[in-house]
């Protein structure tokens, strides 16, 4: 049996993740000190959740907010109640508030555009109101900026090592040494030698049944397949709020592009939501009565009284997005805003091939599959500086967990954050750490791998076994969630873990089946998380045989980790 081919790398810092916060950390870090090594599984170009764009980002900022009368500590408060009902890093997410502004500069300075001449604010800035009560959402030209973060990654001496996905963490003496990855097209193992590693693998995505019934069509990036958080479990390091579901109530295209915001987000000004018979669900915006301030609404979180879901289960769906209204400086605004908005760019290609027009046709829409990420802010819990349970380990972005709502300003100013305090940790320490940790990704390679021989394929393929997750991911953690259904699901995939023999024909397949790996570790740690909290917590966690909110014995991040091949677990205070 022909084995795997080890390549070695050595640096000081290694970041393992190619997405905002990833570009992020390396661009901080490459400033910092001049050996870093950068790991993605694709291009960091177009990798993570903005690989195909962005065009928002919440922040402070001071000449616009002060003017309005909301000071940073207003916008902090307002986040912490509001967005995170409480459970949150403080520490975290006030740094995201005061630097998040510096960063969108830095963005600038790469060449991003931010300032536009029809806008009467200070700073030309077109801001909108979006997840807080003031006006501090910046609209800008987002469509290429992982390009332009990229270009950063290079200018300041970062070696990227890409097309490759980080599998396992190499361990020394009870710190974190490197990194394993695996080369999706040279199919070599990658041991990156490191005194300090920045994870920034983002979300675990493809874990439910995406509503076209196809693998990949889904809203986020499906190359996000919990990677970095997997791996980090398997490392011993401590993950919170992993049994929390985000994207309850969020609707999108049914038959489309996913992404969006469909009918708001991306979609306004023009933007409405209607029922079969054309009543206004969802209105434009700012037709919202006080909107700012009351913008949840009076009686729904539209203020119309009514709901997506209650106008189809009274028999008045389909629901609709509908596009039509508005000037045309409206009409334009909103084409530009989609255009620079994750698969928006494509979305518009599909329309325009199609002959569909904003003005003359409607868009179905339909509840999207859930998300761990955003308000759920699942990953390892960190400290004020984003350094994990075990020294050496730091995170960032989507990778790190109990910052509900940090997004995008979240990625950029942990990245560069986690940068500054690995480089200091780096610089402590005299040499190079030789860490273990390959062998059992080396081993599950070589098995797979053998199981092609001659043309036959002598084992399961990724495909069938992803098709087994979204169903039991699906089937008993989303619409029922309980301790029964919770341990039928942890049983299941139990199952499918020991008895599925995964075969890989090529590089490329083999980096599915460690994902595959990886999504059933991330689904593990979900189902054991569900049983262990015992209660209900607004729309983020539901289960039926605890149904009332706890905050007595559960307002807490809820920890898991490994401790000497047993599960623990731990609760934290925010």
């Amino acid at each position: 049996m022909k084995k795997v081919e080890i390549q070695e790398h050595t640096c000081e810092i290694c970041v393992v993740g190619g997405g905002l916060a990833g570009c992020m950390a390396s661009i901080r870090a490459g400033e910092l000190t001049d050996s870093v090594i950068l790991v993605d599984k694709s291009n960091p170009e177009r990798s993570g959740c903005a690989a195909t764009g962005v065009d928002h980002i919440w922040g402070y900022f001071p000449e616009v907010q002060k003017a309005e009368g909301v000071s940073l500590d207003d916008l902090v408060e307002d986040h912490i109640q509001n967005v995170a009902k409480g459970l949150i890093n403080k520490k975290i997410i006030r740094y995201i508030a005061e630097t998040s502004f510096d960063r969108i500069l830095d963005l600038e300075r790469y060449g991003v555009k931010i300032r536009y001449k029809d806008s009467t604010l200070p700073g030309k800035l077109r801001l909108q109101y979006q997840l807080h009560n003031c006006r501090n959402t910046l609209h800008f030209d987002g469509r290429d900026v992982k390009r332009f973060l990229t270009k950063a990654v290079r200018k300041s001496g970062v070696k990227i090592l890409d097309r490759v996905i980080g599998a396992d963490l190499l361990i020394h003496d009870g710190q974190v040494a490197g990194a394993v990855g695996y080369g999706t097209r040279d199919g070599q193992l990658h041991l990156i030698r490191a005194r300090a590693v920045i994870m920034a693998t983002g979300r675990p995505n493809r874990l439910y049944k995406p509503l076209p019934g196809l693998t990949f069509a889904i809203r986020m990036s499906p190359a996000l397949t919990g990677d970095g958080k997997a791996a980090m479990f398997r490392a011993g390091v401590e993950l919170i709020n992993m049994e929390f579901l985000s994207i309850p109530g969020r609707w999108s295209s049914k038959n489309f592009i996913r992404g969006g915001g469909l009918p708001r987000g991306s979609y306004q000004p023009p933007g409405i939501g209607l029922n079969a018979l054309g009543e206004v669900i969802r209105p434009r915006t700012h037709e919202f009565e006080a909107y700012g301030e009351k913008r949840r609404g009076l009686y729904s979180l539209f203020g119309t009284g009514k709901t997506y879901i209650s106008e189809l289960q009274a028999g008045r769906g389909p629901i609709y997005a509908d596009m039509s209204w508005g000037s045309e400086a409206d009409q334009e605004y909103m084409r530009w805003a989609v255009a620079n908005e994750s698969l928006g760019s494509v979305f518009l290609h599909v329309m325009e091939r199609y002959n569909l027009d904003f003005r003359r046709h409607k868009i179905e829409i339909w509840p999207i599959e859930p998300e761990h990420s955003a308000s759920a802010a699942c990953g390892p819990i960190v400290d004020g500086r984003c350094q994990a349970n075990i020294p050496g380990l730091f995170a960032a972005g989507d990778e790190a967990g109990g910052v509900p709502g940090s997004v995008v300003p979240g990625a950029l100013t942990t990245g560069y954050l986690a940068a500054e305090s690995a480089v200091e940790f780096a610089g402590k320490i005299s040499n190079t750490p030789q860490g273990k940790g390959e062998e059992p990704v080396q081993e599950l390679c070589n098995q797979t791998l053998s199981r092609y021989k001659g043309g036959l394929v002598n084992g399961d393929s990724w495909e069938d076994a992803q098709l087994a997750i979204h169903n039991i991911m699906t089937d008993y953690n989303v619409d029922i969630r309980s301790e029964t259904m919770a341990q039928r699901g942890l049983e299941c995939l139990e199952y499918l873990k020991e008895t599925m023999r995964l075969a890989a024909t090529n590089p490329h397949d083999m980096t599915h089946c460690l994902e595959i790996r990886n999504l059933i570790e991330c689904g593990q740690i979900i189902f054991r998380s569900t049983i262990e909290r015992q209660e209900s917590r607004g729309k983020i966690f539901q289960r039926k045989d605890y149904p009332e909110q706890d905050d007595a014995n559960w307002f807490c991040f809820l920890g898991q980790r490994l401790k000497n091949g047993e599960v623990v677990f731990n609760k934290h205070k925010p």
